[in-house]
This record gives structure tokens, sequence and C-alpha cells, in this order.
């Protein structure tokens, strides 16, 4: 009985002061990306994931304490930054590091890089836009030769019939790197994307939004939630999708 009184008069006490107290609601979709991943793959086993533009392993280090069962594999093409990946995991067995670029044919392609060297891609930055991707202005056009496959050819190299989650960040060739995944699409043998997606003109000849979303509702893919949603003096820029089969 004195808790009683004690919880009627703090809710009262709230209440003069203009504050409602409840229960706190459950967690909402189309909020926390990491949630929602959680979430939609939470219906059966997390063996395989294939993080597509790991850099230095920060989302690498993410998905291995969420998804601590998964083999993660991790493509990044840039020689100095993949040393520092490959180093970060050496003694993770669960995490494999490769020196490729993911794109739409394999072989070996030109990467422009950068000094900011998250920045680094397949395609070219727009000069007038290198500010706002958060690139440095410098040295635009250097580039290094690196080693690239395709998602199809790898997976079937690695025996893989299915990724249970492909994360994808590569600055603008997210559509190269989709139409090399053509036939695991075709399949809907990925479970679920998470995928960096442009507004704004960054990259010369990069896929758009609107291109990622064609491509993937070829293959029976919808789009689930935008998160991360960057802003500048232009306009919208870029953030991330999550998309799922229909």
């Amino acid at each position: 009985m004195v808790g009683r009184r004690i919880k009627d008069a703090v809710i009262g006490a709230f209440d003069r002061l203009g504050y409602q107290v409840g229960r706190k609601p459950p967690p909402a979709w189309g909020i926390d990306a990491d949630r929602d991943q959680r979430e939609l793959l939470a219906g059966a086993p997390v063996e395989i994931i294939a993080d597509v533009g790991a850099n230095v392993g920060d989302s690498v280090a993410r998905y291995r304490a969420r998804f601590p069962a998964a083999t993660i594999h991790a493509f990044e093409p840039f020689p100095d930054v993949y040393r520092t990946l490959a180093g970060r995991f050496a003694a993770d067995s669960r995490v494999r590091p490769h020196q490729r670029a993911v794109t739409d044919v394999s072989g070996t392609r030109r990467l422009y890089v950068n000094d900011v060297h998250v920045t680094n891609s397949l395609l070219p930055l727009v000069p007038s836009s290198a500010a706002w991707a958060r690139a440095s202005e410098r040295n635009l056009d250097a580039t290094v030769d690196v080693p690239a496959i395709t998602l199809d050819e790898f997976c079937a190299a690695e025996g893989l019939a299915r990724i249970d989650l492909l994360k994808m960040d590569v600055q603008g060739g997210e559509g190269l790197a989709l139409e090399g995944a053509a036939g695991l699409l075709s399949r809907q043998a990925v479970r679920v994307i998470y995928i960096e997606v442009l507004f704004a003109s960054l990259y010369d000849g990069q896929a758009y939004f609107c291109d990622i979303s064609r491509i993937l509702d070829r293959h029976g893919y919808a789009l689930f939630g935008l998160y991360n949603l960057m802003y500048g003096e232009r306009g919208l820029g870029w953030g991330d999708a999550i998309f799922k089969p229909r």
C-alpha cells in the first residue's frame, strides 16, 4: 500500500510538470539499422556475412559481436587499408579478409585513391563534390590497379550457396557490384542487403538510389527502410538502405 502511494505521488508530480509517465513503447522499425538487420535475420542462423567495402574493419567488428557464429568475408582492395584490416583480425578464424574490389567483371580494375581513404572508389570523384563527399580535394586523379571479382564468382569458388547478410559500401560502385551478384540475387540467395545509397552526384558514373532500387526490384527485392540520411547545403546527399526479398 505504501509503495502504491509513493508511485501515485511520483506520477502526480510528473503530471503537474507536464510529463506523462507510462510504459516504454516497444522498439520501432525503421529507426535503428543495426536493430532492424538483427531482427530481420532472427528467423534462422546467420552463417555467412559479406562485408563489401570493409575498409579498416569497423563494420566487421560490429557484425562479429552481433553474429558471433557467422563467418565474415571482408573485402577491401586498397593495399594499405587491407593490411590494417587483415592485421586487425589476424587471430580471428571467422573473419576472412580478401584484397579484392567487388564489381561487375572479375579481373584488374583501376581504383581512384584519396588522402581520405574511406572515399576510395572504382569511380572518379566529381571534383566539385569532393568536399561534400568528405574527401580531400588533392590528388583526385591518383589511382592504383587492384584485383577485382564478382560476388557470383567468389561464392562459386568458395562453395557458398547463399549469403545471410550482404553489407555494401563502395562509394558509388554499388550498382556494378550488384550486377556482379545477379545469380545470387535472381535466386534470392541473399537474405538481407544493407547498402549505402547516393542521392547527390558524388562520383562520375555512380549508381543513384533509384538505380539500386531498380536493380534489386528486378530480382524481387523490396526497400525495407532508409537510415542515416546525410544532408548538406545542396540537400540530401546519401544514406543507407535495407532491402529484403518481397
